[in-house]
C-alpha cells in the first residue's frame, strides 16, 4: 500500500491519451487508477467501449470487487489503461504491483496504454499538495513497463505495450 495517497490527484476530465487511442467497439477496458469521476467511461461509450474503473484510493472496496468480478466474467480485459498513475507512485515496488495487476487482468496479446504526466521533467520526485509526483520523463518508465509487457510504441506522453503469453 502506498504511503503517500494518490486520491487527491484525480481530475474531472478525460485524459488526453484516452482521446488518441483507436478503440475497438464492443471491447472492455479496465482503467486502473481511473479516479473518482466517470468522464472516461462516458467518453468511451461513444465508441461502444465498456470502461470499468478500478481505483483503491477513489472507489469503494465493493465497487472495486464488482469491477474485478466483471473482468473475470469477461475472461479478462480487452485493454488496460493506466492514465497518469505510475507518475504519482513514489515506491518502485508499488508501481510494480500496479503493473502486475494490469498484466494479470489483461488478455494475452492485448494492449495496455500507460499515460504519463512528466511534471517538471527534473527526475526529482517530490511530495505535492495533492500527493506525489515523480517528475520523470515518459521514456524512463519504459524499463518498468517492459518487465511485464512487450513495448509496442512510445511517445513523449504515453507507452503502449502488449501482454505476452504467460
Amino acid at each position: 500500500m502506498q504511503k503517500i495517497t494518490s486520491a487527491r490527484t484525480s481530475r474531472k476530465q478525460v485524459p488526453a491519451v484516452i482521446k488518441v487511442i483507436e478503440w475497438n467497439p464492443r471491447s472492455v477496458n479496465l482503467d486502473i487508477g481511473g479516479g473518482r469521476y466517470d468522464d472516461s467511461s462516458i467518453y468511451l461509450k461513444r465508441f461502444k467501449v465498456t470502461n470499468y474503473v478500478y481505483d483503491p484510493f477513489n472507489r469503494t472496496l465493493e465497487h472495486n470487487q464488482m469491477v474485478m468480478k466483471k473482468i473475470i466474467a469477461h475472461s479478462g480485459a480487452d485493454s488496460v489503461t493506466l492514465m497518469n498513475v505510475l507518475n504519482v507512485i513514489k515506491r518502485p515496488q508499488d508501481r510494480k504491483a500496479v503493473l502486475r495487476l494490469a498484466w494479470s487482468t489483461l488478455k494475452s496479446g492485448h494492449p495496455i496504454y500507460v499515460g504519463i504526466y512528466e511534471g517538471d521533467k527534473s527526475g526529482d520526485g517530490k511530495k505535492t499538495r495533492d500527493g506525489w509526483q515523480e517528475n520523470r520523463k515518459t521514456s524512463t518508465y519504459v524499463p518498468e513497463v517492459g518487465r511485464f509487457f512487450k513495448i509496442v510504441k512510445t511517445t513523449a506522453r504515453y507507452i503502449v505495450g502488449k501482454r505476452s503469453k504467460p
